[in-house]
Parts: structure tokens; C-alpha cells; sequence
């Protein structure tokens, strides 16, 4: 989608119709370097050593194949990767029971897809692995997908698919014995990897909306978590780690600091966890503790309310096509799209908030914030003239202490939103008179304008004692 300006001289330009429209023409486009920041930091430490997975799902052998299934589905508290025939054929190996790629990443199980079919130079392939060590789960392939030798290459591939799957069982285990390696096709995945020993990466209760991936290097364990929902969760994983310090490394800014608050036991270490809404950490294990900060007693303090600005705004709207042309007086901080105005109802932008306030108690060698409460999008923040940083996730917050000064101080809010409220107000009316055009877009008829602007309360904290 492009949106174009009346008044624009410049050349318009449609970028590809689908995913997000990412240019200079964005309304957050300016204020988007804190969250390129995050993206960039998180790119950082998710290309860093090898990905974790104990389970690899070969897709088949169809074409054209892609990706594949996860069948059966992962039980929680494990990940996975996909393999096809190419790299199980010419780069897997097996050491100390686990398929192993020449880069280093390994997996403990290989789950072949619920399929009758596989090439015999591919099955003889995993009878080596097997015979090498490695774990297959599954049921037996009766013939090839190709008539290449046919009819030679299925009698090959029951020939090889007997002396797998025909293994004796082991009746206090339900896997099969097969070389130094096993063949399982009588208990579920669940069943299987316990019965192998193989302990969860990540546990945590079923019901905590969270995501994670794993990656690992010498002396270091990364983890990425990721809260999904809309809801603050406070939960305490278990790690499939032992002997590291837990650390939080906070992409959004940068901060990284010891988790002091942990326990570890029989090989695994349990760390409780704040993520507000959005939320994503870093959870690194390692024992390195140079240019770290010391973190707290527990992992995540309360802040201490110290004052809330409650004195009247004055906030200026930068487009004046589409927004008031003076600037307007906000004695509390109201949502935008509540407005009974419809220039600041649907407006789409930058707007500035100003005030002053009195503060007079600074609390001695106390580090103190900013918090915005809630913001409509992105907002940059300035204290006595000086620039002290963006946010655009909760909780918008910042860091202030050198910029506060006991007495008289002035704030500048500089807030952006989305484009989608004007584009709200365009569809109601007629082509000639909307203030926007566009290719494509999904806006409905009844759509109401969405939250926008500083809704605060903007307070001044510390952290809590």
C-alpha cells in the first residue's frame, strides 16, 4: 500500500503489494530506529553458534516438497527441524547417539512422515545411521516412490524395511535394538524421548502463552522468549542448563544484567520471569561476568511511583491538512480516537505534547524514569532540552536520572500513530474529497479509529526498595 499526499511533489512509487509498506512515508518512519535497533540485536544474537532442536522430521521425498509436518506434533517443551533426502543421504552422520550435520547442529530422534514410500539407497542411508548409533521413529516403508529399477528397488527397499522394523523389542522399553541404535514404532513421540533419556530444553506450564528458540555455543546458551499474548505473564521456566549464571539481555535496550534470582537442580537451572505484554527476552547463559551489570536482589523489581505529572498539555499538531491548526490545550491525557473532534479523532501523525512541572524530591543515588504509561505508537521523549530516547513497546519507559533537576521541569513528548485512522476516515468518504489514496487495503466499513497518542499517566519512578 502507498499513501500519497496531495501536496507531494515528490515522484510516487508502489512498493509490493503484500507484507508491511516499509519507506520514508511511513508516519513512524522517523521514530522507527528504536525498533530497527531491537530487530537489530535480536538478528545479532539468533545468528550466533548452532540451533538446538532434539528432533528432526524428514519431509519425504515428494515433489515438490518444500517443507514438511510435523506428525505426530512436538510434544511442548522441545524443538525441531525439518531434513530432506539430499542432507540425510550426503551430510548426516551419527556421533555419540546423535545425528549430526558437518556444522556442528545435531538432533537426538529422526521422525519420518506417515508415508509408505521411500527410495532404497535412501533407506539403506538411515539403516547405517542406525546401525551407527542414531534413533528413527516411525512406521516401515513397503516400496520406492520411483519406478527406477522398478521392480528391484521395492524388493530392496522390504528387504532393508524388515531388517529394521523387524528388530526384536525390548519389552520394558517398547523400542527396538538395532545395531548400536534403535527403531521405535510402538510408543508415541512423548513416550519416546523420555524413554531415551532426553530431557526438555524449555519446561514451563502448558497454559503460558510464551514462545522460545535455543542456540548454543562454547561457554554460552542463548535463549529467546517471546510473551504472545496481550496479558503481563510472570512464570519460572526450567532450562535444560547447568553450571551457568543466568543472564537478561534486553534487546529493546540494549541493557544487559545478571539474573540473580535462580535456582538449579538435577542438571537444570529454574529462573522466574517478568514479560510484560509483547514482551520478548534474552535469557543467556554464561559465565562471563565482564561489563555486567549486577541486576537486583530479585529478578524484577516493582518501581516506585515518585510524582505523576498531572499539570496541562499543550499539544501541537504537526500536519495541519488533516489536524487542528492551532495547537490544542489537554488538561488530562485523552485518547485521540475518543475525541469528539473529528481533526484529532482520525488524525494520522506526529503531535507534540509540552508541559512543565515542579519536582522536588529527587531521592540521593536513586536512578530514575520516565514511564509514559500508555503511548499510541512510538513516542520520543526530551527533559530540559536534551534528548533522552524512544520507546514503542510496553512498558514505555526510560531512563531520566541525569536529565530530572530538582525544581521546575519541562518535558517534550513527540508521539506518532498509524496511518490507518485517516485512512478510516477516507473510506467514509467520496474519492474526490479523501485525503489519501492507496492500491490496496482491508479497511472496513465500520472500523472504528484506533488508539492513538500519549494516554499516560506519565509518571516519575524509581526503583523500588
Amino acid at each position: 500500500m502507498y499513501i500519497h499526499q496531495p501536496d507531494d511533489n515528490r515522484v510516487p512509487g508502489v512498493n509490493a503489494w503484500f507484507s508491511t509498506e516499509f519507506n520514508r512515508h511511513n508516519t513512524w518512519f522517523k521514530q522507527s530506529k528504536t525498533w530497527i535497533e531491537y530487530l537489530r540485536r535480536c538478528q545479532h544474537l539468533l545468528q550466533q553458534g548452532k540451533y538446538v532442536a532434539d528432533v528432526c522430521y524428514f519431509i519425504g521425498e515428494d515433489a515438490p516438497m518444500m517443507t514438511g509436518a510435523r506428525n505426530p506434533e512436538l510434544p511442548e517443551g522441545y524443538s525441531y527441524d525439518y531434513i530432506n533426502a539430499e542432507v540425510i543421504l550426503n551430510r548426516l552422520s551419527v556421533e555419540d547417539g546423535k545425528f549430526v550435520l558437518p556444522d556442528g547442529t545435531s538432533y537426538r530422534v529422526m521422525v519420518l512422515p506417515p508415508m509408505n514410500t521411500m527410495r532404497p539407497e535412501l533407506l539403506a542411508k538411515i539403516e547405517q545411521l542406525v546401525t551407527q548409533g542414531g534413533v528413527v521413529f516411525g512406521q516401515a516403508p513397503d516400496k520406492s516412490p520411483s519406478l527406477a529399477n522398478f521392480p528391484e528397488s521395492d524388493r530392496q527397499v522390504k528387504e532393508l524395511a524388515e531388517k529394521l522394523w523387524g528388530a526384536e523389542i525390548d519389552n520394558n522399553t517398547q523400542i527396538k535394538k538395532y545395531g548400536n541404535g534403535f527403531v521405535v514404532d510402538e510408543l508415541d513421540l512423548k513416550s519416546t524421548l523420555e524413554t531415551l533419556n532426553v530431557e526438555k530444553d524449555v519446561n514451563y506450564k502448558s497454559d503460558v502463552p510464551v514462545l522460545w528458540t535455543h542456540r548454543n555455543m562454547p561457554g554460552m546458551e542463548i535463549y529467546f522468549l517471546t510473551n504472545q499474548s496481550e496479558e503481563e505473564v510472570n512464570f519460572e521456566p526450567s532450562f535444560r542448563v547447568s553450571g551457568m549464571k543466568p543472564q537478561l539481555w534486553n534487546a529493546v535496550t540494549g541493557e544487559i544484567r545478571f539474573l540473580n534470582e535462580y535456582t538449579e537442580v538435577n542438571g537444570r537451572t529454574s529462573v522466574p520471569l517478568k514479560m510484560e505484554a509483547h514482551r520478548s527476552w534474552f535469557v543467556v547463559f554464561i559465565n562471563n561476568d565482564e561489563n555486567i551489570g549486577n541486576g537486583f536482589e530479585k529478578n524484577f523489581p516493582e518501581f516506585k511511583q515518585i510524582q505523576t505529572v498531572e499539570t496541562e498539555w499543550t499539544v501541537d499538531f504537526q500536519n495541519k491538512d488533516i489536524g487542528p491548526k492551532a495547537p490544542v490545550k489537554f488538561k488530562s491525557l485523552p485518547d485521540w480516537s475518543l475525541s469528539d473532534n473529528e481533526k484529532i479523532k482520525f488524525y494520522s501523525g506526529t503531535a507534540t505534547y509540552e508541559t512543565s512541572f515542579e519536582l522536588n524530591n529527587i531521592p540521593e543515588n536513586e536512578e530514575l524514569f520516565i514511564n509514559l504509561g500508555n503511548v499510541g505508537v512510538m513516542a520520543k521523549v526530551r527533559i530540559n532540552g536534551q534528548d533522552i530516547g524512544g520507546t514503542w513497546i510496553a512498558p514505555y519507559r526510560l531512563k531520566a536520572t541525569e536529565f530530572f533537576k530538582k525544581g521546575t521541569n519541562k518535558i517534550e513528548i513527540e508521539v506518532v500513530n498509524l496511518w490507518r485512522n485517516q485512512l478510516i476516515k477516507d473510506k467514509k468518504l467520496p474519492k474526490e474529497d479523501r485525503y489519501t489514496w492507496h492500491l490496496v487495503d482491508d479497511i472496513r466499513e465500520d472500523e472504528e479509529p484506533h488508539s492513538s497518542g500519549l494516554i499516560g499517566p506519565v509518571t516519575v519512578e524509581m526503583i523500588g526498595k
